[in-house]
């Protein structure tokens, strides 16, 4: 792909140097601004750039998945949260459809107070990931 994008630039730059040498001589009074149009840097131009560079390990691919599956959570929990305090109590979970929230609440809820933020659940995540890994 990189091979045939790079392949694309040179043919287009060559044909637009050809172009101007044959082009005839505009007077300067009477000549129109130059517009020069190129390829776009990536196919997608809505990609951020932080994901047009490839993966550069293994371990990157993990992450990533990671990261993407926590922003689609936060705004499961945002949805969720009907009074817009940054806290879920079980019955917002549940009518949100987070049964697992739910079913976890006690365990997410390590201080008591009735209600889970967003980084109790993180937290909660965390420490479930590091037992499974230490089994």
């Amino acid at each position: 792909m990189k091979l045939l994008h790079l392949t694309l630039m040179a043919a287009l730059t060559a044909a637009m140097t050809q172009a101007g040498a044959q082009a005839p001589q505009a007077q300067p009074d009477m000549a129109a601004p130059t517009v020069v149009r190129t390829a776009p840097a990536h196919p997608d131009p809505y990609v951020p750039p932080s994901l047009r560079r490839p993966l550069r390990d293994a371990s990157s691919g993990p992450i990533l998945l990671r990261y993407q599956a926590m922003q689609k959570l936060r705004k499961r929990f945002d949805a969720a949260d009907a009074d817009g305090d940054g806290m879920l109590i079980r019955d917002e979970a549940r009518k949100a459809g987070l049964g697992f929230i739910d079913k976890n609440f006690d365990h997410i809820d390590s201080a008591q107070r009735g209600n889970v933020s967003f980084d109790d659940l993180n937290a909660w995540i965390i420490q479930r990931r590091e037992e499974a890994r230490s089994r």
